[in-house]
């Protein structure tokens, strides 16, 4: 085989020194699905994003997308979509809509509030420390719209505080320093970087991938 008919077969199979293979499966949602029926597996990709589907959606009446019922944690009135993190745990808490509404609400705010630097980030963080003194305060009956305060915080995707509940790790994490790839389906660190050719994460973003050499989009700015 002649060094020529070598490259060309090369370049088919893997990516050169300089080729970026970076994507981001989470800027991957659409704003509606296609389904034609049930909208409850990751097929659905209003489902796979934690998200309920819309009016604009092909499912229509035979929608099953448990998330179209985020209400349970985010409080009524409000349309917000799940963190990719409680995402994932929600799936495999809940099947359906009904296992959704069996989910013990106090317990999985003890579970956010018990974490290990829960304590600590109040401590530094206004609207966490005002959040915890008003819960200590508060009778039953408004328990329930704070907790869903706190779910808004640090569970859904489109509510911010520069943190959010990570499952993976039980931890209050700073967005900036972990984020969760809906592809590999675990917190990841900001220097990992998820490979289209390899379809999973890899460390580094000023270093070539472990599986096939491709680079992130911020090392060849760097």
């Amino acid at each position: 085989m002649s060094s020529e008919e070598y490259s060309d077969e090369d370049d088919q199979q893997s990516p050169t020194s300089v080729d970026i293979t970076e994507e981001n499966p989470n800027k991957e949602k659409k704003e509606k699905c296609s389904c034609t029926k049930g909208c409850s597996k990751r097929s659905c990709s209003c489902f796979q994003f934690g998200s309920g589907c819309n009016s604009s959606c092909g499912c229509s009446s035979s929608c099953e997308n448990m998330f179209n019922h985020l209400e349970y944690f985010f409080g009524e009135d409000t349309k917000l979509s799940a963190h990719p993190c409680f995402t994932k745990w929600l799936i495999k808490k809940a099947k359906n809509t009904d296992g959704l509404k069996t989910i013990n609400r106090r317990a999985l705010c003890q579970l956010i509030i018990e974490c290990d630097n829960y304590s600590e980030v109040c401590s530094i963080e206004e609207d966490f420390e005002e959040w915890t003194q008003k819960w200590k305060m508060i009778d039953q009956d408004h328990k329930l719209a704070h907790m869903q305060t706190l779910f808004r915080m640090l569970l859904s995707d489109d509510e911010t505080t520069g943190r959010y509940y990570s499952f993976c790790q039980d931890y209050l994490v700073q967005e900036n320093l972990k984020w969760h790839c809906i592809k590999c389906q675990e917190c990841m660190d900001w220097r990992e970087w998820h490979c289209g050719i390899c379809d999973k994460c890899t460390y580094g973003v000023t270093l070539p991938c472990e599986g096939c050499g491709g680079r992130s989009e911020r090392s060849v700015i760097s």
